[in-house]
């Protein structure tokens, strides 16, 4: 009961620290000259009071509100932390942060601006090396990234009062200082020196156009080293974020090789409409088949990339160029398979995507960071109770693609078309190296294309890397600590390092990356341990199953070991009639765990709890888990999640994976099989998120079981009919469900 009373306390603390309120008269807003001069002293009241658990958010805010206090001498100790949490290298670390520390020592030394900006601008950027260096670019064109906006907002907020909140501060005072780190003349300045750099450096194209055999167009960004004149190896990013594509160019170069981002058709310079997934693996042998044939090509090309450049690497393979060498999927979307819909249930995240790439010719940065906004038009949805096919007119902009996906509810030809089915996995026999993490949204499309190459290809050159990473922190470097959780030291490799070592190794005939010891390679968490293991079925040794105990403890259910010799079952009624408040767990699928580590677990009603006795004897749990699920249930159809949970031994809650699976795709993914309701049904959920967790002496296994009632995720009523058309009006009867405690959850365990 203490251990209660001091969380409630604790929670009360710190509710109460971010609702205080800070003096600051209105008279301090009225226009920009009153900013100018009282924003300095808020900002250092707020400086005293912020507080931020997540490291990354902490110090990127500090840096902008010491230069906002005018406490300028501090922003490069800042950004130095934020840098630590990702960057060993010292000299890259650098880059974290840069525009900040050109502005905070420009605006320090209290000399000319242009010319004391200037020097400082080439001091730093000639301290990096050529791989960080390429950033700086990206850096200048993100932008404030809509801090006048925000600003704009947050003094909306204040219109007649003298007072305002401490998380009205943070915002206010962190996107002034952003404001001027990337006024005009800053950035202008910024942006003339790196037009001379890359000028003396590089040789440039930025408007090639390849027409496609139908007429289309395909606009590439091309980048060599003016130095080298003799033909190289080309490494190709296949790209539907366009405007990152000279940065990303000049990375490329930096590593040795002709930087090339092409974009997807309708992106960019090309006119064609813009269609997501559809085009890309028709357009690729062209687009690879000219770069082959150019002058400075020496034949030898390797893509890399992650989330939707994962999948344009696979749809590229699906008619494999011979002067493709090799791939390096990361994060890779599985179209069809874990997006636009995960085990056959819609994202509404899709949406918020769709809008971002298709809005603008580039990316509507801008619209899609605006958590608020899409937050309330999901729970606006839910809310209402309307169709799920109405959501982008709940937006209130209808989009076409959401509508077409809407129309492929089953991976029917639609995705199938997309990338390598069947027997054209057997023709892909280049080397690939695929990267995930075990909290990757995508981890289920990168795993399902690792499983099908290597099922249709016996003699599959194919390599995975998999480790306690997120979806960022596989592309690139890997946090440190995510949401409460920190990583284990050795898990803390340098991603996009490997990634290059394996081009050495594949085009330029260089030793095969040290870190690669076999086939696949995961990191066992709390272990702190890499394994090296030549297949995935040697992940685990041993398989340890407990079945789903039916008499209560309070709320909580038993994980028993021995099958129940009496049938028996869990009545569970959940109302999807029932709207009341929920929120949208970061506005989209991408952080399913707000939280990887806590001091409560307190599920949503429509989950049930089951926990596991202590356990006597460490062992990891390493593989992904299946479950044979009996239940009875008085509808044609359910969305069932299955979340996954360590609890450790000193009582935190250790989120490890999240899996949801609609029924009736349980069988197919390319066709739908209803239930028959109040029978009797086997419900096999296998495809689930891989994890690799030692588990103390003292630890519990945690299963939460149920179905979806999430507006992350499209509400299934359980009618039958398609259930983009079903509304609340299909809910009129509760979904009954009997949970037979002959159900089983099998854990592939590491001994």
């Amino acid at each position: 009961m203490k251990k209660y009373t001091l969380l409630f306390c604790l929670a009360l603390f710190v509710q109460a620290a971010f609702s205080q309120k800070l003096y600051f008269a209105r008279s301090n807003y009225t226009d920009s000259v009153a900013m100018a001069q009282n924003i300095p002293a808020l900002a250092k009241q707020v400086i005293e009071k912020y507080k931020e658990e997540d490291k990354d958010i902490y110090y990127s805010t500090m840096g902008c509100l010491y230069i906002a206090a005018k406490q300028y001498a501090y922003v490069n100790e800042a950004c130095d932390n934020r840098g630590r949490l990702y960057i060993e290298d010292t000299t890259q670390i650098k880059i974290v942060g840069f525009a900040l520390r050109v502005y905070s020592q420009s605006v320090e030394s209290n000399q000319n601006f242009d010319t004391t900006y200037t020097n400082i601008f080439y001091s730093l950027y000639n301290k990096l090396n050529d791989e960080s260096s390429g950033s700086v670019e990206y850096s200048y064109n993100r932008g404030d990234n809509g801090a006048s906006q925000k600003i704009k907002a947050n003094v909306d907020t204040l219109i007649n009062t003298d007072s305002i909140s401490l998380n009205a501060a943070v915002s206010l005072c962190k996107n002034y200082g952003l404001t001027l780190v990337y006024a005009e003349k800053p950035v202008s300045i910024a942006k003339k020196i790196l037009a001379q750099i890359e000028a003396n450096k590089f040789i440039i194209n930025d408007s090639v156009l390849i027409k496609m055999p139908d007429g289309a167009t395909v606009a590439l960004t091309i980048i060599r080293k003016k130095e080298i004149t003799t033909p190289q190896p080309v490494v190709l990013r296949y790209n539907i974020y366009a405007g990152s594509d000279k940065g990303d160019c000049k990375y490329t170069v930096s590593k040795g090789y002709v930087g090339i981002v092409a974009n997807t058709r309708g992106k960019r310079l090309s006119m064609d409409a813009l269609e997501p997934f559809e085009h890309d693996a028709k357009d690729a042998y062209f687009i690879i088949d000219w770069i082959s044939k150019q002058p400075w090509c020496n034949g030898k090309i390797g893509m890399y990339g992650g989330s939707y450049l994962g999948f344009a690497q696979w749809a590229t393979v699906k008619n494999l160029h011979p002067a493709l060498k090799t791939i390096v999927p990361q994060v890779s979307v599985g179209a069809g398979i874990d997006y636009p819909m995960e085990n056959g249930i819609y994202m509404s995240f899709m949406l918020r995507w769709a809008h971002f790439v298709m809005d603008t010719k580039l990316l509507d940065a801008e619209g899609f960071n605006n958590t608020k906004k899409w937050n309330t038009v999901f729970e606006n949805w839910y809310a209402q109770g309307k169709s799920y096919r109405s959501l982008d007119t709940i937006e209130g902009r209808p989009n076409y693609i959401f509508q077409r996906w809407l129309q492929h509810p089953s991976y029917d030809s639609y995705w199938q078309s997309m990338t390598p089915q069947k027997q054209e996995f057997a023709k892909i026999n280049i080397p690939i190296l695929t990267i995930t993490g075990y909290w990757d949204d995508d981890q289920l499309g990168a795993m399902y294309y690792y499983r099908q190459h290597h099922l249709w290809n016996k003699n599959a050159n194919h390599y995975l890397i998999i480790g306690p990473f997120d979806h960022g922190g596989s592309q690139g470097y890997p946090q440190k600590q995510m949401s409460g959780y920190t990583i284990d030291s050795v898990a803390n490799i340098p991603i996009q390092d490997i990634v290059f070592q394996w081009m050495d190794y594949v085009l330029k005939d260089s030793i095969h990356p040290t870190f690669l010891q076999d086939k696949v390679n995961f990191e066992v968490m709390g272990k702190n341990e890499w394994k090296h293991v030549p297949s995935l079925d040697k992940m685990n040794n041993d398989t340890l199953v407990f079945y789903l105990g039916n008499t209560a403890k309070g709320t909580k259910y038993p994980l028993l070991k021995s099958k129940p010799t009496t049938k028996a079952f869990i009545t569970q009624m959940v109302d999807l009639k029932e709207r009341t408040e929920r929120l949208v767990k970061a506005g989209n699928n991408i952080d399913r765990f707000p939280i990887l580590l806590d001091t409560i677990l307190n599920p949503e009603k429509e989950k049930l709890f089951f926990i596991s006795e202590p356990i006597e004897t460490p062992f990891a749990i390493s593989g992904n888990i299946k479950a044979s699920i009996l239940a009875s249930i008085n509808k044609k159809d359910i969305d069932l999640v299955l979340d996954l949970y360590e609890q450790t031994p000193d009582g935190k809650y250790l989120a490890l994976n999240e899996n949801l699976l609609r029924a009736s795709y349980a069988k197919d993914r390319t066709k739908r099989e209803l239930l028959q309701p109040n029978k009797i049904e086997t419900i096999n959920i296998t495809n689930t998120f891989i994890t690799s967790r030692q588990l103390q002496k003292g630890s519990r296994i945690i299963v939460l079981l149920g179905l979806n009632q999430s507006p992350s995720w499209q509400i299934n009523y359980g009618t039958g009919k398609d259930v983009s058309d079903e509304t609340i009006k299909d809910a009129a009867i509760p979904f009954e469900i009997k949970w037979y405690n002959s159900s089983c959850i099998k854990f592939p365990i590491l001994k």
